[in-house]
C-alpha cells in the first residue's frame, strides 16, 4: 500500500520542503491550529527564536506538548520513572557488546572523563542520550529548547497545556531502544556521537528556514538506513499515534499551537504530510500574515 502511494505522497509533500517557515498553518475551512517544528537544546545564539513562533503562540489560547515533564522534577517520581532505563541487578550493558564495540564505547567514556562502571547499568537509550547530551554542552548549547521556553511562557501566561504522550511512554520507548539488538545499536549510535554538534548546527540551519527537505536528509535518512527499527519505533509509530489527537484539536472555539520535535514533520510519513492526507490545508506560517487571526 505504501509503495502504491509513494508518488502521490511526494506531490502532497511537494509544498512542504521549503517553506521559509518553522511554524505552519493547518486548517480545515476557518478552522486551524499551528504546528511548529521544535529542536530541544539550543545554543545561546539561536535566541531570540524566529518570529513565527512567538506570533503562534500569541494568538493561541492553548500550547500542546509531545508531553509532560512535571513528573521528572519530582525527585522520588524521577527515580522511580528512571529505573526503567537502567538493568537490574547482575545485568550490565557492556556483557551485551562485542569486544569491538565495548572498545568504541571506552574511548568516548574517556573523551568525557567518564568510566565503564559508571555507565554499566545504562540500558542503550539511556547512554545514548547521556552521551549525547555532553557532546552538545562541550559545544555551548546551554539554553532551553523550543518547547521548554514556550511550556515557561505558556505557565507564566496562564495558557492552557495539553500532551500528546505520557512520560511513562517516552520513558519506556527510550528503555526499549536497542533491546535484544544493543551492539547493532550502539554501533550506529557510537559512530555518530562524535558528529554530534556539527550535524546540530546543520539541522539548526534547516530548523529556521523551514526546510524540511533537508531535515529529512540529516535526520531521518540515517536512521531510518542504519536502523529502521528504531525509525518505525521513534517517527512513524508516534507520527500516526498523534495524528487522531492532532485532528480532535479541531472544532472548538480554542486556538491550539502544537510543538513537535522537528524530525515528526518532515518525510512522507511526517505529520504535516499524515494532515494533508487527512484532507487539511498545510501552508508554511509567517509572522504578520493577516489571517492568524481567522
Amino acid at each position: 500500500m505504501q509503495a502504491r502511494l509513494y508518488s502521490v505522497i511526494l506531490l502532497l509533500c511537494s509544498a512542504l520542503a521549503q517553506a521559509d517557515s518553522a511554524v505552519w498553518r493547518v486548517s480545515k475551512g476557518a478552522d486551524q491550529l499551528f504546528i511548529g517544528g521544535t529542536v530541544h537544546m539550543l545554543p545561546p545564539a539561536q535566541y531570540p527564536l524566529p518570529a513565527e513562533f512567538d506570533a503562534a503562540f500569541q494568538h493561541s489560547d492553548v500550547v500542546v506538548l509531545e508531553t509532560d515533564l512535571a513528573p521528572m522534577q519530582d525527585q522520588s517520581s524521577a527515580a522511580s520513572l528512571q529505573q526503567q532505563l537502567m538493568y537490574p541487578a547482575g545485568t550490565t550493558l557492556s556483557s551485551k557488546l562485542a569486544a569491538k564495540t565495548r572498545q568504541q564505547l571506552l574511548e568516548i567514556l574517556q573523551r568525557h572523563k567518564l568510566s565503564l562502571p559508571q555507565v554499566e547499568q545504562f540500558k542503550p537509550g539511556m547512554l545514548v542520550t547521556q552521551l549525547t547530551l555532553l557532546e552538545l554542552q562541550q559545544h555551548q548549547f546551554t539554553s532551553p529548547g523550543v518547547d521548554q521556553h514556550y511550556l515557561t511562557l505558556a505557565q507564566q501566561q496562564k495558557k492552557m497545556l495539553k500532551y500528546l504522550e505520557p512520560i511513562e511512554f517516552q520513558l519506556k520507548l527510550l528503555a526499549g531502544l536497542g533491546e535484544g539488538r544493543e551492539d547493532l545499536f550502539l554501533q550506529h549510535a557510537l559512530n555518530d556521537v562524535g558528529d554530534t554538534a556539527e550535524m546540530m548546527t546543520k539541522i539548526l540551519g534547516a530548523w529556521r528556514s523551514g526546510d524540511l527537505a533537508a531535515v529529512e536528509q540529516l535526520v531521518l535518512t540515517p536512521v531510518k538506513s542504519a536502523d529502521a527499527q528504531t525509525y518505525q519505533q521513534m517517527f512513524v509509530a508516534r507520527n500516526q499515534a498523534w495524528l487522531p489527537q492532532i485532528q480532535g484539536l479541531f472544532g472548538n472555539n480554542e486556538q491550539e499551537l502544537v510543538l513537535v520535535g522537528l524530525g515528526h514533520l518532515a518525510g512522507t510519513e511526517g505529520v504535516l504530510a499524515l494532515l494533508q492526507q487527512a484532507g487539511y490545508q498545510v501552508e508554511p506560517f509567517k509572522s504578520g500574515s493577516d489571517k492568524t487571526t481567522e
